[in-house]
């Protein structure tokens, strides 16, 4: 017996040690976000009206990404991608990323198909409507109503258009800092803090023929973010190598009928800056395209987070993949605080938690999408590009 209790002690020990190793192992100096829906589709058309973030150092971003991407081994790579790198905010990067992950032995198998779309004026001062339209033939990337890059099925697209077409895709926002200076730029953290704008987000349906003039896209739904749809959209609660930030649903708020997503110094999470105009980008404006009042349970104005609290509260955040891709602390106006883990829970349900007894789930991968094993870890898992 007592032989018994002495193993037991030690291996309590030893997963409390590993424990305490791998909050080490996961604190970052700085606190990103990302937003991302509950839902996923196969094909659409996706818009957001947006001001992004810029700095050296930093990514913002809007995408679509198949939620077991990072799964790797044999779980196809789903990914389009529409990035601000912070170096150069006159432009963004389009990318397609296909393939297969790495993992069950098998090595990293990735597609991608970098581009860059001059933009002007910049991203970080002036409102700008991003669009991506997917279907079973192409992908494009639109600018305030223009397209800037059309990838079309079986035209040396590597066949990336129809690999596209093996899983659906959910609709995210992130803002974050890469390490590598030669993709992001050089980092310096008196930039901080630094706000990426979403004015409004519009998905619309794959319906060939069937759309609005015969166009093959219906709208299924649009959010003017008067309220905050805590069933429509989620907060991320994760971090991966290569990333500086820790991703947290302290960071995502809503003010003036806007998200905001922030990246900030670790403990200095909120917004205390001033909110922008964007005369031309109100939802309400456009014909046909204002959405359905949002009920009461499913739309709902949230309370600030607390340094006290958001520790706790971002534990019970669902911790579902990503993609691949400063004073004291601020006094927040309206910001959200995370969705309820049941809620959260009912939209993806298969989805693991973070730091569960004793069942450790580190999220690390590089810029690419690499994973890369750390000691004490279970259930690698991939959130980036």
């Amino acid at each position: 017996m007592y032989g018994f209790a002495g193993e037991y002690m030690t291996l309590k020990k030893t997963l409390i040690l590993g424990l305490l190793a791998v909050a080490a192992v996961s604190a970052k100096d700085y606190s990103g976000a990302e937003l991302y829906t509950s839902e996923t589709w196969m094909y659409g058309k996706f818009e957001a009206r947006m001001k992004m973030a810029a700095g050296s150092g930093t990514v913002s971003s809007m995408f679509l990404y198949h939620n077991d991407s990072y799964l790797g081994g044999n779980e196809p790579w789903v990914e389009v991608d529409i990035e601000i790198l912070g170096k150069n905010p006159n432009s963004f990067q389009s990318n397609i990323i296909t393939g297969f992950g790495p993992g069950d032995g098998q090595p990293d198998r990735k597609v991608t198909s970098e581009d860059h779309h001059a933009i002007n004026p910049a991203s970080n001062e002036s409102f700008h409507t991003y669009g991506m339209e997917w279907t079973p033939d192409y992908v494009a990337w639109i600018l305030d109503g223009k397209v800037v890059r059309k990838t079309v099925k079986g035209q040396g697209d590597n066949n990336q258009v129809q690999d596209l077409g093996k899983k659906e895709q959910g609709l995210r926002f992130n803002l974050w800092s890469h390490e590598d200076a030669g993709w992001v730029g050089a980092w310096n953290d008196n930039i901080l803090p630094v706000y990426q704008f979403i004015n409004w987000v519009k998905v619309y349906k794959y319906t060939p023929g069937a759309g609005e003039n015969g166009s093959d896209f219906t709208l299924d739904w649009s959010d003017d973010f008067d309220t905050f749809n805590s069933t429509r959209w989620l907060k991320g609660d994760w971090t991966f190598d290569g990333n500086r930030v820790d991703i947290s649903p302290s960071n995502i708020f809503t003010k003036d009928g806007m998200v905001i997503i922030a990246l900030t110094k670790k403990g200095q999470e909120g917004f205390n800056g001033e909110m922008p105009t964007d005369p031309e980008g109100d939802l309400k404006n456009q014909q046909g395209t204002e959405p359905p009042p949002a009920s009461s349970s499913s739309a709902q104005q949230e309370n600030p987070p607390t340094p006290e609290t958001s520790s706790s509260s971002a534990q019970q955040q669902v911790n579902p993949p990503t993609p691949e891709s400063s004073s004291s602390a601020p006094q927040q106006d309206n910001p959200q605080a995370p969705a309820s883990s049941s809620s959260i829970q009912q939209a993806i349900p298969k989805a693991p938690r973070t730091h569960e007894a004793y069942n450790i789930d580190l999220r690390y991968f590089n810029a690419k999408g690499v994973s890369v094993k750390k000691d004490n870890s279970q259930h690698i898992r991939v959130f980036s590009k």
